[in-house]
């Protein structure tokens, strides 16, 4: 007899989840387009990356997305590598509050110079703040992935990257359309 009530709560409670969402779309189909700022500077590298980004919600809470830019890099004294990136994204976003946002990214850059070019995974932690009609600032901090940089008749090097580091934080400003 227990078995038969919770079986019947469950069955209740997936059919009203069921149809909840249906009635409930949120930003479902909405498009939006980033423009995304990074600097980063530690003891031997510095660079800087502009990256404009648009995509669209797949689901209420669920977004995918594009990403095209340049970054420029500096190690030490030696020349800058200016490269041109192309990284596609997936996002999943959790409200805090109606104007306040977690989310998570998955995205895999690529970048294109002259001797060398990169690619990778990533996974960022982030927020998302509404600071009026469409609009939004939003930050991730640190990273968590592998990247691998294959320089033209040389050996691949890759890196690993674990942890929030405030030195690596990436700003942009995002529209909803």
């Amino acid at each position: 007899m227990k078995k038969t009530i919770l079986l019947a709560i469950i069955a209740l409670v997936t059919i009203s989840k069921s149809y909840s969402q249906d009635d409930n779309k949120g930003l479902e189909g909405a498009w939006w387009g980033l423009g995304q700022l990074e600097f980063t500077d530690d003891e031997t590298t510095s660079s800087f990356t502009i990256l404009p980004v648009i995509g669209t919600f797949i689901s209420p809470s669920v977004t995918v997305g594009l990403g095209a830019g340049y970054t420029s890099t500096k190690v030490d004294d030696q020349d800058a590598v200016d490269a041109f990136i192309v990284m596609p994204l997936v996002r999943k976003y959790w409200a805090v509050s109606d104007t306040f946002y977690l989310f998570g990214q998955a995205d895999v850059p690529f970048s294109f110079s002259d001797g060398q070019n990169s690619y990778g995974f990533n996974l960022r932690p982030g927020i998302d703040y509404f600071i009026g009609g469409k609009f939004t600032i939003e930050a991730t901090f640190g990273q968590f992935g592998y990247n691998v940089v294959d320089p033209e008749g040389g050996d691949s090097q890759g890196t690993t990257s674990l942890g929030f580091n405030m030195m690596n934080v990436n700003f942009g400003l995002k529209y909803l359309f």
